[in-house]
Order: structure tokens, then sequence, then C-alpha cells
């Protein structure tokens, strides 16, 4: 049977209005059933504590569950991918921090391109790093881990998060630096790596505050030095990298919120309104600073410049430190 073109191109106006009519509604409509926010670490971690603070706050303020999935391996790639071919209707969200910005010189052939496949929500909050080893090793500064380094080729073993994280760069670029091998040893989470550091298995561990401070404090683990800018409020007595003498990267474990490219900027924008409240609530602001976290905030625009800031910086951090990249095929 013969159709002729204008009824073909009027049923194909009524789909389209349909289908943009049925979108509308659903921004309009969001959140109506639970949000995902997947994150790419073990549970303990500061990215996970931060995350179900924040989820927690946006269930009550949008009265829908947030449900916080830990997805931890191969140095958040899994999760990131996750969400990056995830449906864009903000329904899964990626609690995004700095290891989606040295991920790219580190690796090659992600399954995903972070700038292209994602799009950045808000910055919620930075965490500053320590570096600690355990006080049976005699060692009491920088200085004193690479004179032990050199005397014991092979023997200073250090923890992290994972291969290619902040801490494996920054302890690449101190070995590069003072001619001396370091062992590193990659773990999902910070808690075992720290149990082997206090059982005597690792030298020493490099993570945030958050996750050693109450060991420091006991005196389990002796800290070296912070990577903050300035020394940091929750360690004042602890020295920087700078100095400590060594290189003067200043730069915290930053965390964000990013959905898959795509998701409305209706969607966007509600989410970021939402977090920009709870992050100026008293409570939570007590609740991060006890957990040595700076809550940030901003527009997704801030996030988006403040990270490519972030690639710049780690793209150079890999090429003095001469990583050579992995290949994921």
């Amino acid at each position: 049977m013969f159709i002729k073109k204008p009824i073909i191109r009027f049923v194909a106006l009524c789909i389209f209005g349909l289908l943009q009519t049925a979108l509308s509604y659903a921004q309009e409509s969001y959140p109506s059933k639970p949000i995902k926010i997947l994150v790419g670490l073990a549970p303990g971690a500061s990215t996970d504590y931060l995350a179900r603070e924040i989820g927690r706050g946006l269930s009550d303020r949008l009265k829908v569950p947030v449900v916080i999935e830990n997805k931890p391996g191969a140095n958040t790639i899994i999760a990131n991918n996750t969400v990056a071919k995830s449906p864009a209707d903000g329904y899964t969200l990626y609690l995004t921090n700095i290891v989606s910005a040295i991920n790219p010189w580190v690796y090659q052939n992600l399954p995903y391109d972070f700038k292209k496949d994602m799009k950045n929500i808000i910055l919620i909050g930075v965490a500053d790093n320590v570096f600690t080893v355990t006080p049976k090793i005699g060692i009491n500064n920088a200085k004193e881990m690479i004179a032990f380094a050199k005397k014991n080729p092979g023997q200073f073993s250090y923890g992290s998060s994972g291969v290619g994280t902040i801490h494996n760069l920054l302890m690449e670029l101190i070995a590069d630096q003072a001619h001396v091998q370091l062992n590193h040893i990659p773990y999902k989470g910070a808690m075992p790596a720290i149990t082997d550091v206090l059982g005597g298995n690792l030298s020493g561990y490099f993570g945030t505050i958050s996750s050693q401070r109450e060991f420091i404090k006991k005196g389990d683990l002796k800290p070296l030095f912070v990577t903050s800018a300035k020394r940091s409020v929750y360690l004042p007595d602890v020295p920087t990298l700078a100095e400590a003498g060594l290189p003067a990267i200043a730069t915290g474990y930053w965390m964000g919120l990013s959905a898959p490219a795509g998701t409305p900027d209706s969607i966007v924008s509600l989410l970021n309104k939402e977090i920009n409240t709870l992050l100026a609530n008293p409570e939570l602001i007590q609740k991060f600073n006890g957990q040595a976290i700076d809550p940030i905030g901003g527009t997704p625009k801030d996030m988006d410049t403040f990270y490519d800031s972030e690639l710049k910086l780690w793209k150079s951090a890999a090429a003095a430190a001469k990583i050579e990249p992995i290949s994921l095929k």
C-alpha cells in the first residue's frame, strides 16, 4: 500500500513529540526512584565516608533512597566505566576522585574517556594526605627514610590504594629524585594496608589523614609528611612535602560527583543545588572536618576547570616519574 510522504512525516513528528513529552516529564518528575552512587573503592576510605554522608543528605532532601554501591578494583576503572556506560538519566552517579585525573596518564586504552563520557556535577571536598611509617623501623623524617632505602636496597615497602594513584605517583617521584628503590604494594582499601604496617609487613602507608589519624595519635604510626600546600590544620606538627625536601607538589585527595554524559542539565543543576546546600550545613561541615575533609562546592563549570588543571598536573607528574602507561588490552 502506498503511503504519502506528508503522512509519514506527520507520524514521525507525532512520535518525536511524544518522546519529547515523555523526556520532559521524566526530567520534571526527577527523582521518582532510588538513585545509586558508585564508589570505586572499598568501604572505610574517605571517599566512601563522603559518599555516604552526601547520599544520606540527598535522600532526606530529594525524598528518595540514595544507595551507595562500592565497586572496587582496577584503580576505580571498573566503577567509572560502569557509570560511563549507564543511562544518562540521573539515577546512576559516580563519586569521582583524584584518580580520575591520574588514570589517563597511567593506563592506555581506558574503556571510557572521562572528558567525553562523563559530566561533572560538583566538587564536594578535599582530604589532605599523609605518609606514615611504623615506629618499629626507626625512621623519624623523610631524610631518614631516603637514607634507610639507600642503605637497604629493596627493603623499604609502602602501601597505597592502587597503582597510579596520587600516593603511588608521588612516591615514584620521590624515589626518582633520591635515586632509591621504594617497593609499592597496592591495596583495595586503607585498612588492609594500615593493618599490614601495624603488623610489620609493610614499612609505611600513604593515604588520607582521616584513615590514619587515630593510629598517629596513639603512636602506632609515625607521620613523615603531608601533601597540602601548607601544614594541615589536622596535623600541624607534620611538615609539607616542600619542607621535607621532597617534590613540592601540593594537592589533596579531592572528591566530587559526576554523571554519564548526556544527563540533562536540569538534573545536574538540581543535584548541584542540593549538594551545595548540604555543604553549607554546619552539621555536615563538622562531620567532614572530623574526617579531615574540607568541603568545597561550587558550579559544574568550577569542577570542570578544576579537573582540567588536575589533568595537567598529573600528566606532568607521570612524565617526571617516568611512568610507563599500562595497556588494558
